[in-house]
């Protein structure tokens, strides 16, 4: 005997599907998720829905409407709408919803120049800041071992965040990335994002000379000894963030570009340094990195391997050579066939 699915509420349903995502997804991505239907909630109570049942095609496209009044950027209007689809999909497949429902989501298109973030560490502006440290010509042992370990690896901040001590193989030279949501230490691609990945020497020695003189021998409230602490503990994301921005400020390597004076410079500090203008976030770093391995003519898939991310996010949103290095790189690939050779002209 078949029953028919109960009604819901939006805010329970938005509940009910929340909870289903927690059971392979991120955190991070859950609240991503949540953050984005909220809007769905908050429209369906002003409007009066108190039924998913009741939705329509008319509702549907007044509720894109709502959203695209609020002038939101194209790719994050697109996001919310994505999520909406997908949730609207999960309701149709258990019959709360009429069917085709989900195909009213009308999701619009963004020119792939607005599908990234320009805004990125750049191999001259890395290799500068690297020097600078290596070289002792600046200091700051957490900023620069974050720094070496965030541009070699390509890894994601929650990743690097994630590391304990024993995850650290300084004589084998790599780091094991582990996906354990249960100690705050999620990996975004749950276990699939589980990876050993290779270290150079030079990411070796920052990471020893910060361990050895700089790391506050702190264990986080699992009894765990983190790669990065602070007197509390593991690093929080936030306090990560912030070393980022203090460990990039260009200050480090050379004059300000923004024609100020480090000593008297209000954004040379760690509160402070994420209001530079050419500081980076770690994500930052992360498309750079990727960016600088796809230079070094290391093959899409071997990149997306150590970064943990598919090739198609990679060539979409973390790509950007500059014209000059494609330039480069039709010539290497195409000069030859386009050069008259003496056997032709004695042909």
């Amino acid at each position: 005997m078949s029953r028919e699915a109960p009604e819901f509420t939006p805010r329970e349903a938005v509940e009910r599907w929340i909870d289903r995502q927690r059971l392979d997804k991120a955190s991070m991505t859950v609240k991503g998720y949540s953050g984005r239907l909220k809007h769905f909630v908050d429209w369906s109570e002003e409007e009066g829905v108190e039924s998913m049942e009741e939705l329509t095609a008319w509702d549907i496209e007044s509720y894109e409407t709502a959203r695209r009044s609020h002038d939101l950027a194209t790719i994050t209007l697109r996001n919310e709408l994505l999520t909406f689809r997908q949730f609207l999909e999960y309701f149709a497949s258990i019959g709360v919803v009429d069917d085709d429902l989900p195909e009213k989501v009308d999701l619009p298109n963004v020119r792939k120049s607005e599908q990234t973030d320009d805004t990125f560490l750049g191999e001259e502006h890395a290799r500068s800041l690297l020097e600078a440290y290596r070289n002792g010509e600046t200091s700051f042992d957490r900023g620069h071992a974050f720094l070496e370990l965030a541009w070699y690896t390509g890894a994601r901040m929650g990743a690097i965040r994630g590391l304990n001590l024993s995850d650290v193989d300084l004589e084998g030279g790599h780091v094991h990335l582990r996906h354990e949501p249960d100690k705050d230490t999620p990996l975004k691609n749950t276990v699939d994002g589980e990876r050993v990945v290779g270290i150079s020497e030079n990411v070796c020695d920052a990471l020893r000379k910060y361990v050895r003189e700089s790391r506050i021998d702190s264990t986080d409230e699992y009894g765990d000894r983190p790669l990065f602490t602070t007197a509390h503990g593991r690093i929080s994301r936030n306090a990560m963030r912030t070393t980022s921005y203090y460990a990039t400020v260009p200050c480090r390597f050379g004059d300000c570009p923004h024609d100020k004076n480090r000593e008297t410079c209000e954004f040379f500090s760690v509160n402070q340094a994420s209001k530079c203008p050419s500081s980076r976030s770690p994500h930052q770093i992360r498309s750079g990195s990727i960016t600088w391995q796809l230079n070094r003519d290391l093959r899409a898939d071997v990149v997306s391997e150590r970064v943990n991310a598919s090739v198609d996010v990679i060539e979409d949103h973390y790509d950007q050579a500059s014209p000059l290095h494609e330039f480069q790189q039709r010539r290497e690939q195409h000069l030859n066939k386009l050069r008259f050779d003496e056997d032709d002209q004695n042909e």
